[in-house]
């Protein structure tokens, strides 16, 4: 396909809510972009200092950011000071500029225990960089052979009058620590005693179209009812409300604002979105994190069950289990049971299958052949008599069950049971058995977990 016949097929799926949502969506991030510009500027700045100058050129004004007059001032003295030495690098030659020279060296002295006092490194986050200074400094003078006892007497003799080592310093200081010094900064306080920050002038145009965008959805929402009242639209899009806030703090919300346009992107029959490579990236991605904890999940379950499970914890929960409801269960049991006896429909299919039984019996029986009487007065009279025994034992065992002495006497016997049962599946042979299943399951389950199946082939994986 064409460039221009994909072109046209865009501009046909384009809807005016398609377009909408794609700008929304490049504002948001274009907003976010710099929002994280703004909260990491201050921190990456020495970055774009010595790398894009530009960049401090024309944001410094943003953050009211200037440069620091004391460490200003310290480079000025070094560069008068390293033009002078260029003039003249020979000791004598230095020492007939020593009127001009030593003025200066005598306020960098001054500079540099202001600066010890005071930190104009602090604001910046450079604090580190004097140190290193000071550091640098005092191993330089103790290769010439000097001991400082102090930080203030580093930088006396550092800055004192030496012709002959005075020119290696100014090196060193140019080669260490001037570009430091010359990305350190100040900012301005406004009147209001806070400091200084334009960006808000930035952030403006976005929030105003968050918030029409906002509020134009809000009244379509109430004129379609798209909600049974009219406040439900601000509580349930509440992080783009907090995102409008003109807050500070409250920016983070605008993140979940790309979502939610995100999702009624990929809800679009009209996009991509979802089946894009950024999506199945991100989508390929949160699998294998939620594998690997949903996997690691299971096997401290698996883990914890089978540790259980070799204590013999089972056997107490079972007991305790059983234990509160052996008497319901067993008075259960025997109001079934009284009323299986009792159902008509029971009994006849009880007789059904007892004439069958009672028909081969009289065919099949050695006593009854050897009775003196023909077979066709045995079979009747034993399919009566085999009724007769039925119904009387029947009706004996409900009548003795709906008696409170028949009653408890079963429900005594069922209670036994159950603690028989319960037995069984807590000691012995058997629950050794059943221990030892469920443990080889649990083992085999933690094996087949703990493969990671977003490494394996698609083949591999479905089998």
């Amino acid at each position: 396909m064409s460039l221009s016949s994909r072109l046209r097929a865009l501009r046909h799926a384009m809807t005016p809510r398609l377009a909408w949502d794609l700008l929304m969506v490049y504002l948001a991030v274009l907003n976010l972009g710099l929002i994280l510009f703004d909260l990491t500027y201050l921190w990456l700045r020495p970055v774009y200092y010595r790398r894009l100058p530009v960049v401090t050129r024309v944001y410094d004004d943003v953050k009211g950011i200037e440069p620091h007059p004391v460490t200003t001032r310290y480079l000025e003295l070094t560069d008068e000071i390293s033009a002078l030495v260029a003039t003249g690098p020979k000791p004598a030659n230095l020492a007939a500029r020593r009127g001009e020279i030593e003025p200066r060296l005598a306020e960098l002295r001054e500079l540099s225990a202001e600066m010890l006092d005071e930190d104009p490194f602090e604001r910046s986050g450079q604090t580190r960089r004097l140190r290193g200074l000071r550091a640098g400094a005092a191993i330089q003078l103790e290769s010439e052979g000097q001991a400082p006892r102090s930080a203030g007497e580093v930088f006396e003799l550092f800055w004192g009058w030496d012709p002959e080592r005075l020119p290696e310093r100014i090196e060193l200081f140019e080669r260490e620590a001037r570009p430091h010094f010359a990305a350190n900064y100040h900012r301005r306080y406004g009147l209001d005693g806070e400091l200084i920050d334009w960006f808000w002038v930035i952030d403006l145009p976005f929030l105003l179209v968050f918030a029409t965008e906002f509020f134009v959805r809000w009244f379509v929402a109430v004129r379609r009812r798209t909600f049974a009242k009219w406040f439900f639209f601000p509580i349930l899009n509440w992080y783009d409300l907090l995102g409008i806030i003109p807050v500070r703090q409250l920016r983070v919300f605008r993140l979940f604002r790309i979502a939610s346009i995100y999702v009624r992107l990929y809800r679009s029959d009209k996009t991509r979105v979802g089946d894009d490579f950024i999506s199945r990236t991100v989508k390929y991605f949160a699998n294998i994190i939620s594998e690997e904890i949903s996997d690691m999940v299971s096997l401290r379950i698996l883990q914890d069950t089978a540790e259980e499970l070799r204590l013999g914890t089972h056997k107490r929960i079972i007991r305790e289990a059983v234990a509160p409801h052996r008497e319901a269960l067993a008075r259960e049991i025997t109001a079934r049971t009284l009323a299986v006896l009792a159902s008509p429909e029971v009994r006849d299919q009880a007789r059904g299958f007892l004439d069958v039984n009672l028909e081969r019996a009289s065919e099949n029986a050695r006593a009854l052949k050897r009775l003196p009487l023909p077979e066709r007065v045995v079979r009747p009279l034993v399919q009566v008599i085999g009724r007769a025994v039925f119904d009387s034992i029947a009706e004996t065992m409900t009548a003795t069950l709906e008696s409170e002495e028949g009653s408890g006497a079963l429900q005594t016997i069922l209670v036994d049971a159950i603690d028989g049962l319960v037995e069984g599946l807590t000691e012995g042979e058997l629950e050794e058995i059943a221990r030892e299943i469920s443990l080889e399951v649990i083992r085999k389950v933690s094996e087949t977990v703990s493969v990671r199946k977003w490494m394996l082939p698609d083949e591999a994986e479905l089998r």
